[in-house]
C-alpha cells in the first residue's frame, strides 16, 4: 500500500521541459481574413517576380470540390498539360507564415499586364508584393470583384522570433506537404490520362512543322 507522502510530488518536473515544435502540415492557399501574415525571403529572392513561375491546374472531386494539382515535367509535357488540362494557370508558389504560426504556400496567379489583368489578381498580387517586409491581411471585396490589402499598424507590435524570419522548413518540403502528392507529372497520371484527348494542338502542330524541336 502507498503513503499519501510518497504519491504527492514536491517538484513541479513538468515545469521547463523543452519541446519542438513540428511543422507537419502545411496550409496550401492564401491566408484567412482575419490572418496576420507575412512572406519569406527565400534563397535571395527577395520580391514577387524573382519566383519563377509554375504550372497549376484544378481538378473536381467526386463530391464536387476543386482540388489544385501542381504540374511538374519538362516543357514539352507543360505545354501539352495547357492543352488538355481545365483550369490551368501559371502562378508563384509563394512561402509564407501567419502571426499565428501557420505555414502556407500561396499560389498568386501570374500578372503579365496589371492595367488589364482581372480585379482578384491584380489585387493579390499587389497584396503579395507588400507581404514581403510588412505583416498583412487580404479580405475578400466580393462585390468590387477584388481583394482588399490591410495594413497592421504597429509592425513592431509582433514578436521578434526567428519562425517570422527564417523558414522552419524548407521551401521544397513546404510545396510537396502542401500539395500533399498532388503533382501531375506523366501521361500516366489519372488526371491527365482522364482528361480527354487532345486533337492537333496548337503546340503539336508547331512540333509537326518543325518550329518547336520534340
Amino acid at each position: 500500500m502507498f503513503k499519501l507522502d510518497k504519491i504527492i510530488s514536491k517538484q513541479k518536473y513538468n515545469k521547463g521541459i523543452a519541446a519542438t515544435v513540428r511543422y507537419d502540415t502545411v496550409d496550401l492557399g492564401k491566408p484567412g481574413p482575419e490572418e496576420w501574415f507575412k512572406l519569406y525571403k527565400i534563397n535571395g529572392m527577395s520580391k514577387l517576380e524573382d519566383f519563377t513561375p509554375a504550372m497549376t491546374c484544378k481538378v473536381k472531386d467526386p463530391e464536387g470540390r476543386l482540388n489544385p494539382y501542381l504540374i511538374v515535367g519538362d516543357e514539352d509535357f507543360k505545354a501539352i498539360c495547357a492543352e488538355k488540362l481545365a483550369r490551368v494557370q501559371d502562378c508563384h508558389l509563394l512561402y509564407g507564415m501567419t502571426r499565428s504560426k501557420r505555414p502556407f504556400i500561396w499560389p498568386v496567379t501570374v500578372v503579365e499586364d496589371i492595367n488589364v489583368g482581372l480585379g482578384w489578381h491584380i489585387s493579390a498580387y499587389e497584396i503579395a508584393r507588400a507581404a514581403f517586409d510588412r505583416w498583412t491581411q487580404i479580405r475578400s471585396d466580393k462585390p468590387n470583384n477584388r481583394y482588399l490589402h490591410v495594413d497592421l499598424d504597429d509592425q513592431d507590435s509582433v514578436p521578434k522570433e526567428k519562425v517570422f524570419e527564417e523558414p522552419p522548413i524548407d521551401y521544397e518540403t513546404a510545396i510537396n506537404k502542401a500539395f500533399k502528392n498532388r503533382f501531375i507529372d506523366s501521361p500516366d497520371h489519372p488526371v491527365y490520362r482522364d482528361s480527354g484527348t487532345v486533337l492537333e494542338t496548337q503546340f503539336q502542330k508547331k512540333v509537326m512543322k518543325g518550329v518547336i524541336k520534340s
